[in-house]
């Protein structure tokens, strides 16, 4: 159906994407692998018309496409669920449908397409109430948004799926995979971005790995692939050893430590409604304390509420035995917290701001020249830090609004470390990210663990909380279960606590 030709695509001097050619047919998942940066989403991205390939030819069933945006692509029948959603807050689901539906004309027919929406969520498991704003939806129930727009469209026959499960609890992952079997079987041809090679095992039929914005190979299900061989394609010469070992901190680098105390909290929702009560927990000195809990259960209202970014309703906060319950965020950086929020691109980026700029955003320490920002100095200093270098953060001069989702973490990520926190608040701080990128941010924490910084890391990987943490806290049913130390509990365990609440002890 689909055929690129030799396509590349240049920002400035960088190039992105180099001579990549590639096709897909019906009844078809192609999965499209590489580590952040490589070049995956900008492919797609020429693929649905948001960029213009600097070089190369795009052919849809044969046809050499002279024009081409996104008003076309949805016309030959292209759909993409992007990374960072396109849907309007304030709108309702049925509303946000409508105006994707380029051929519905500028009545909205409330009943049918309220009916279409039921009918398709009701076939693919779509859980979404077409009468519900979206602002009030989670990622996961956004991202059926995304497909209800794609699906709605009887012109779709090619779906592009730009990282969908980095918005996903594990528990929704498995369904997922299976919609898109279920898509496959029904005629479509899908492109799958993703950076999870289980995933790709599970459901590709064919896999190309990208590097540095370059074709490097492609598997066929047929001839067979191992995970193994995905690795090694993706990484090329770089060494692969993801051993980690957790460090101990020493009593001195303990003392300099921030130490963190809950007592009674209750925190209320963007729907003021209340998301925790009663919630009463200490942190230890230097200590990685994991926050567990199935998606939407006050991970975010938590984090936000210690930062100062949202309002205690009652309880009391302190750090260092002072009462920071009341204070704002500026104090509460000026005794060393830093955060990283779980949408980065929402969050923690000025997207018309390039790196260097973003990075000098509570992170590096301005240097001044005659009274203006230097910022060749600043640039020099940039590149002084170990974990720009570690952490594959792209080139300083790049605009933050050009990166991909996991280059915007990375970025994110490295700022707060480089300005040398006290405590650490990290949510899903690995999601969205490539294997070796996630090792580096697991060695990162524990670097800083080593130093003397606390850090509260929320995931709902348990396996990643047991890597990584001292102790685990549960949110459930509107409330904190532990800590739990992990080395007295299972991971078993923590997933009842999880799914169960106070019930998982009877």
């Amino acid at each position: 159906m689909i055929e690129i030709k030799n396509c590349s695509k240049a920002f400035g001097k960088i190039q992105a994407v180099n001579k990549v050619t590639m096709d897909i047919g019906e009844r078809e998942v192609f999965g499209l692998i590489g580590s952040n940066g490589a070049g995956k989403s900008t492919l797609m991205k020429m693929l649905y018309g948001v960029y213009q390939p600097t070089a190369g030819n795009l052919y849809i069933d044969g046809e050499k496409m002279e024009r081409w945006n996104p008003t076309i692509a949805r016309e030959k029948g292209i759909g993409m669920v992007f990374q960072d959603f396109r849907l309007v807050p304030a709108f309702t689901v049925l509303e946000n449908v409508f105006l994707s539906l380029h051929s519905a004309g500028w009545k909205i027919n409330k009943k049918k397409l309220r009916d279409e929406i039921n009918r398709i969520s009701a076939e693919y498991r779509l859980s979404v109430d077409p009468d519900t704003e979206v602002w009030k939806l989670d990622l996961g129930q956004r991202q059926h948004v995304e497909i209800l727009k794609i699906l709605l469209d009887p012109q779709t026959r090619v779906m592009i799926f730009d990282e969908p499960t980095s918005v996903l609890a594990p528990h929704e992952v498995q369904a997922f995979l299976q919609m898109l079997s279920g898509f496959r079987n029904k005629g479509y041809g899908i492109f799958l971005i993703t950076h999870k090679i289980d995933e790709i095992l599970a459901v590709a039929d064919r896999i190309t790995i990208l590097r540095q914005g370059e074709h490097v190979c492609t598997f066929e299900r047929r001839d067979g692939f191992s995970q193994q061989q995905i690795i090694s394609a993706m990484m090329g010469d770089v060494p692969v050893n993801f051993e980690l070992e957790r460090p101990e901190c020493s009593e001195e680098n303990e003392a300099a430590a921030l130490q963190l105390s809950l007592s009674g909290v209750s925190i209320k929702d963007d729907h003021d409604q209340l998301i925790l009560h009663d919630v009463s927990f200490e942190m230890h000195k230097a200590e990685i304390l994991g926050i567990a809990g199935i998606s939407g259960n006050g991970q975010r209202e938590l984090a936000e509420a210690i930062y100062g970014a949202r309002k205690l309703q009652s309880g009391i906060l302190s750090a260092n035995e002072e009462d920071i319950s009341s204070t704002d965020i500026a104090h509460r950086i000026r005794l060393g917290m830093r955060m990283v929020t779980e949408d980065p691109i929402r969050d923690n980026v000025v997207p018309t701001f390039s790196i260097l700029e973003n990075m000098a955003l509570v992170g590096l320490d301005p240097i001044y020249r005659h009274g203006d920002m230097d910022w060749q100095a600043m640039r020099s200093q940039l590149q002084t830090h170990s974990e720009v270098k570690t952490l594959r953060v792209p080139q300083a001069e790049r605009i933050a609004g050009t990166l991909s989702g996991g280059n915007l973490q990375r970025m994110a990520f490295a700022r707060a470390v480089i300005s040398r926190p006290r405590l650490l608040i990290a949510s899903y701080p690995s999601r969205g990210l490539d294997i070796a990128t996630v090792h580096a941010v697991h060695q990162t924490l524990f670097r800083l663990k080593k130093q003397g910084v606390g850090t509260i890391l929320i995931s709902e990987d348990i396996s990643e909380l047991f890597t990584m943490c001292d102790r685990i806290l549960v949110l459930s049913s509107h409330t904190a279960f532990g800590p739990y130390c992990v080395d007295a509990c299972t991971p078993n365990e923590i997933g009842k606590i999880m799914l169960q609440g106070e019930n998982a002890h009877e």
